[in-house]
């Protein structure tokens, strides 16, 4: 049985976490438009979780786990999942991240060597760049005041719905997105206006050269597996995934053929067996 807490930060903060199993420490982040359901939904959860003490969170801002606004930087993310991972006694912990998680994983890492046991990171967004859907549908809900009016319209008119589900298409592409994803998919936590809010601020880290969405990636000592779909139409392999295999000094790149962007769906055995290295005791 998953166990679920949401955790009181203070300060406007909160963090929501289901947790199962016992052994040594995993965390799941998800990406953008999306909560931990999105792991929850794949075959990674149920079978990491009868090797390893399994914890998911809503990333801050999204799902049940709130945040203030303008503080929500992936580094601020990953030190409001500090904290509330020190209130759960996990860590260090494998992180895996996938797409915008992998950035707040890599936060976690640069910002708090000794809580990252081992990165595996899905897909990964992990450098701004020019990305129009991101930059011109969400990133304007950052801005005061118009950002909550756009998202409420948004909401109001079932663009944002319409919107959200094309965008849940491309993301399984080349795959279909699964029904039973879809059926159980929390479009109330993911469509509200606040949380389109934070969507936004995220975006808004991405755009080129914000020094927001730019990690220290020498400071990140954590060995990484990274793990990339060679028909990703989200994230371009090359100029993030495998350009972060290159500039970490510990990375391994796995590509795999054909595959878009949902691997922990499409491919969650190698998820699986990236996260049972990541996790498995070193040889002394």
């Amino acid at each position: 049985m998953w166990q679920a807490e949401t955790l009181e930060l203070g300060s406007g903060r909160t963090l929501h976490a289901i947790r199962r199993g016992s052994g040594p420490d995993v965390l799941l982040l998800h990406g953008a438009l999306t909560t931990h359901h999105d792991w929850l939904e794949s075959p990674v959860a149920d079978q990491a979780a009868q090797a390893a003490r399994l914890t998911l969170v809503d990333r801050p801002g999204h799902g049940l786990s709130r945040r203030p606004r303008f503080i929500g930087t992936p580094r601020d993310q990953a030190g409001q999942i500090a904290d509330g991972l020190d209130r759960l006694g996990v860590g260090p912990a494998v992180i895996v991240g996938h797409s915008f998680g992998a950035l707040v994983a890599l936060a976690l890492a640069e910002r708090f060597p000794e809580r990252v046991r081992g990165l595996v990171l899905v897909a990964p967004l992990a450098f701004p760049e020019p990305r129009l859907l991101e930059h011109s549908l969400m990133a304007p809900r950052s801005v005061p005041l118009l950002g909550p009016l756009l998202s409420r319209l948004g909401r109001r008119s079932g663009f944002d719905r319409a919107a959200v589900e094309w965008i849940q298409a491309v993301m399984f592409t080349p795959d279909a997105v699964p029904t039973a994803w879809k059926r159980s998919f929390p479009y109330e936590q993911v469509l509200d206006a606040d949380a389109l809010v934070h969507e936004g601020e995220d975006a808004a880290s991405m755009l080129p050269l914000s020094p927001a969405g730019t990690i220290g990636l020498r400071a990140v000592e954590a060995p990484a597996h990274i793990l990339v779909g060679t028909s990703d139409r989200v994230v371009e392999r090359e100029r993030q995934g495998k350009a972060l295999s290159r500039l970490l000094r510990d990375a391994r790149l796995t590509e795999i053929e054909g595959a878009g962007h949902m691997l922990h769906h499409s491919h969650p055995e190698l998820v699986l067996r990236a996260i049972e290295e990541a996790a498995a005791p070193v040889a002394r």
